[in-house]
C-alpha cells in the first residue's frame, strides 16, 4: 500500500463494498457459513443500514479508490438524568481491515475518525468489545478496561 488511507463516512453508494468486506471477514475468513447468497447479504444489509441510519454509522478508508477497511459507529441513547439530559454514548463495531492492507495505519485511521466524529457529535465515552488479537491495537489507542462492566452470554 502505497498511499495513505482516506477515511470518510459511508453511504448507500458504499453498500457493495461494505457488505463485501463484512461477508469476507465473517465468511472467508471467519467460521460463518453463509445462510444467504452475497447478493442477497448485500441487499438486506442496504436496507438494515438505511433503517438504521440514525443509531448505525458506517466508516469506509480507502487506499487510491479502494475500500480496504470498515467500521461502523453505534450510537446509544442513554436514560436522561436530571444533571445531564442528552447521554448518548457510542459503540465501535465491526471493525475491520482486509489483510493485505493491516499494518499500514489503515485500521488506525478508521478509529481515528470514529472517535473524531463521536466527540463531535457529543458522545460521552466509547466502547468496544475486542477479539483478543485486537486488544493490543485498542490499548494503543487509549482505549482501556472498564472496571464496573459486566456481561451475560447465552
Amino acid at each position: 500500500m502505497a498511499a495513505a488511507p482516506a477515511v470518510r463516512l459511508g453511504g448507500p453508494d458504499d453498500i457493495g463494498a461494505t457488505a463485501s468486506l463484512r461477508w469476507r471477514w465473517r465468511v472467508e475468513e471467519g467460521s460463518e457459513r453463509p445462510a444467504v447468497s452475497l447478493e442477497a447479504f448485500t441487499s438486506a444489509l442496504g436496507e438494515w443500514l438505511a433503517d438504521h441510519a440514525e443509531t448505525h454509522r458506517t466508516f469506509v478508508a480507502e487506499v487510491e479508490g479502494e475500500v480496504v477497511g470498515i467500521g461502523w459507529l453505534a450510537v446509544v441513547h442513554r436514560i436522561p438524568g436530571p444533571e445531564v439530559w442528552d447521554r448518548r454514548a457510542g459503540l465501535v463495531q465491526a471493525l475491520y481491515v482486509v489483510p493485505e492492507a493491516r499494518d499500514q495505519g489503515v485500521g488506525g485511521a478508521l478509529l481515528d475518525a470514529m472517535v473524531d466524529h463521536a466527540k463531535a457529535i457529543g458522545l460521552q465515552y466509547l466502547g468496544v468489545h475486542p477479539s483478543e488479537r485486537s486488544v493490543p491495537f485498542y490499548r494503543r489507542h487509549g482505549f482501556g478496561p472498564y472496571e464496573r462492566g459486566f456481561e451475560l452470554r447465552w
